[in-house]
């Protein structure tokens, strides 16, 4: 087995595949990390290729990802559970790029920012979800990376719950890059609409989240997926989930993935964050997964959510949208705030 995905060159990987020379056809896709997708033929059978590198990718550079750890897993150096699948073919070199191969799973997906396509989000997918994705948090982690005696690659903590914030949106606007004037257009529309506690909280967090790394190292740490939209997530025919981008993967408290799965997919989740939080908890004992105080990753989840999430949240309240449970994007923001606020005051 390879222990370095830059062993390998693209042509060697694209062989196996018959796909040497093979045209590469756009493929449009929701992913807006600066990572480059196109899709390949082989008869009735469609691949994706993916490639990503520093100069390219701003999450790649923001998270300090150096060796492009997505990769490794992409080469099978990250041992994972029956229950959960990254479905991809090896991973190989491309220049300065790491290049990784998968089947095209765009139908089996489930939708996100594109309504009526891919999968459809039921509870009952919900718990198939929540089943996988405990049994990954209940897998212990690596402590060496592929080939080395020095620690994996995770995604840093600090530089994972930052990602997001108006400071960081400052930095890509800054470097010229598109997603960092949307990022401050949302920011802008949260301190419009969000009451005066909420927006102290998330702006001493943005500018400091050392008080919210604190909170969550007195918490048990889990191996995380990093990135838990679910248009990132196919459900199976045996019921085993499979998960592509796992360029933020970590291992951190439960709470940073339970805080990013609840607010990048409040639109489309047809059950309230309360509910999905019940559902893991039942999954998680189940599994028998670490969770240390529940009550306080259930606090820091909603702090981290809105930390992340809250510039969505603030566009989809200045548009009206509502949400897949009915509730509008305007009570969801007030919710959240009002939420955030109180798990602060008992953990920060």
């Amino acid at each position: 087995m390879l222990t370095h995905w830059d062993a390998r060159s693209l042509d060697d990987l694209l062989a196996e595949y018959g796909l040497v020379g093979t045209p590469e056809e756009p493929f449009p896709n929701d992913g807006w990390s600066g990572a480059q997708l196109t899709l390949l033929r082989r008869g009735l059978d469609r691949f994706v290729l993916k490639r990503t590198s520093w100069a390219t990718d701003w999450i790649a550079r923001a998270t300090r990802d150096h060796s492009l750890r997505e990769a490794f897993v992409a080469i099978g150096q990250l041992a994972l559970p029956d229950a959960v699948v990254a479905p991809y073919l090896g991973a190989a070199a491309d220049g300065s790029a790491a290049a990784m191969l998968m089947p095209d799973l765009s139908g089996r997906l489930f939708s996100w920012e594109r309504p009526g396509e891919g999968a459809t989000v039921t509870p009952e997918a919900v718990d198939t979800v929540l089943r996988s994705i405990a049994r990954l948090h209940a897998t212990a982690p690596p402590t060496s990376a592929p080939g080395s005696g020095t620690g994996w690659p995770w995604t840093p903590l600090q530089e994972r719950l930052e990602l997001l914030t108006r400071t960081a949106a400052r930095r890509y606007a800054d470097a010229g890059l598109s997603v960092g004037s949307r990022f401050l257009e949302g920011w802008d529309a949260f301190d419009r609409l969000a009451p005066p506690a909420a927006r102290e909280l998330i702006g001493g967090l943005s500018a400091d989240s050392a008080p919210l790394v604190t909170a969550l190292e007195r918490l048990p740490p889990a191996l995380l997926h990093g990135d838990l939209k679910l248009a990132n997530v196919a459900v199976l025919d045996d019921e085993r989930v499979a998960l592509i981008d796992w360029q933020m993967v970590t291992v951190a408290p439960v709470a940073v993935e339970l805080g990013w799965l609840l607010v990048s997919n409040a639109p489309i989740l047809p059950i309230g964050p309360d509910e999905v939080l019940t559902r893991y908890r039942a999954a998680a004992g189940d599994a028998r997964v670490e969770l240390g105080d529940w009550d306080a990753q259930v606090d820091l989840a909603t702090v981290i959510g809105l930390l992340l999430r809250g510039w969505r949240k603030g566009l989809d309240a200045t548009a009206g949208e509502t949400l897949a449970t009915g509730e509008t994007a305007a009570d969801d923001l007030s919710d959240s705030c009002a939420r955030a606020v109180e798990a602060a005051g008992r953990r920060l």
